[in-house]
């Protein structure tokens, strides 16, 4: 298969080629607004690595290394939610930005149709050395809970393995 070429825009890569705006929104990367594909970085990154796309900043084509470190300016947690990221895309699970919620990621089920359903879980993303504090963490699951969603945390350890926790908000 030939990669479909994406081009660098701050802190968004986007896709102009039908043919690769078909695939990937078939797909549920990006955002379409009628003219162009979106991709954040870490979607952008993901699609790197899997081969399916190139990103060019001006005439060059950036290697996935150098659109990570480009990223990574941009984004300090980014290390750690790609790990996460690719691990849950992996696994078949279609994941959107969880920006608006005060989380990393929304967390739809495998095989969703995301314009008629909506996430189960909202995703935090943390390093192990992370602190948190209990009020921190019960507000997390509150808005969880306030937009119907459960809260799922990563956390990732030093050397990349991810343990999920699941956290709803229980009446007694």
């Amino acid at each position: 298969m030939i990669p479909i070429e994406g081009i660098l825009e701050s802190d968004r890569v986007v896709v102009f080629d039908n043919n690769g705006i078909a695939k990937f929104k078939n797909k549920y990367y990006g955002s379409y607004n009628g003219k162009f594909l979106s991709l954040s970085l870490i979607e952008a990154l993901y699609l790197v690595e899997l081969g399916w796309l190139v990103v060019k900043k001006g005439k060059r084509t950036l290697s996935f290394e150098e659109l990570f470190n480009y990223a990574k300016e941009l984004e300090e947690k980014l290390t750690i939610k790609y790990l996460v990221y690719r691990d849950l895309r992996k696994r078949g699970y279609i994941i959107k930005t969880g920006l608006k919620y005060g989380a990393d990621f929304r967390l739809y089920e495998r095989g969703a149709d995301i314009e008629k359903e909506h996430s189960i879980y909202l995703v935090k993303v943390f390093n192990e050395d992370s602190k948190i504090y209990l009020g921190e963490l019960t507000g997390f699951v509150r808005v969880a809970h306030s937009v119907r969603k459960k809260l799922l945390i990563a956390i990732v350890d030093n050397d990349g393995d991810i343990v999920y926790y699941n956290m709803e908000y229980i009446r007694p």
